[in-house]
């Protein structure tokens, strides 16, 4: 198999994928590519770039809020979970970290390609965004949980 082929077999079976029209996925594949961190490793920081998303394959993510140079976990993401979404609003700036707590493996989604993706073709975007949509209403929620077990709620 090529690593296309790859993609193309791991992005179809992300549940993140599940259902999406044949065209929109081949649309994400030619923009995909394998990559792999080993535990301890950033994925991303706060402020940097976020010019990719990520579809998590194996392993687990630690998605950490930073607060004046101290970092807390406010959710850990695993095995079919979706992370990122800061490349979809400019600045185009990642507005947590993300830390592999265990090897992890995953297909990162060139963000800078599915724009112009989305410029071309709204309808592309508006079906690819409403999916991140559901994936950020989630995780609004566990930081909302999160801060409320601060507060001893």
């Amino acid at each position: 198999m090529t690593t296309r082929q790859v993609v193309d077999h791991q992005l179809r079976s992300h549940p993140l994928m599940r259902g999406m029209d044949e065209t929109d996925i081949a649309r994400i594949v030619q923009h995909g590519r394998l990559v792999e961190f080993e535990a301890r490793d950033r994925i991303f920081a706060e402020g940097e770039l976020a010019d990719a998303f990520y579809l998590i394959r194996t392993g687990l993510v630690a998605l950490r809020v930073v607060d004046g140079g101290a970092s807390r976990k406010i959710e850990t993401l695993h095995e079919g979970d979706a992370l990122g979404w800061s490349w979809l609003f400019p600045p185009y700036e990642w507005h947590f970290e993300a830390v592999a707590e265990t090897p992890v493996r995953a297909i990162a989604v060139d963000a800078g390609a599915l724009r112009r993706e989305f410029e071309a073709d709204p309808g592309f975007g508006y079906r690819l965004i409403a999916r991140i949509a559901e994936v950020m209403a989630k995780r609004l929620y566990a930081t909302r949980r999160h801060v409320l077990n601060l507060m001893g709620y």
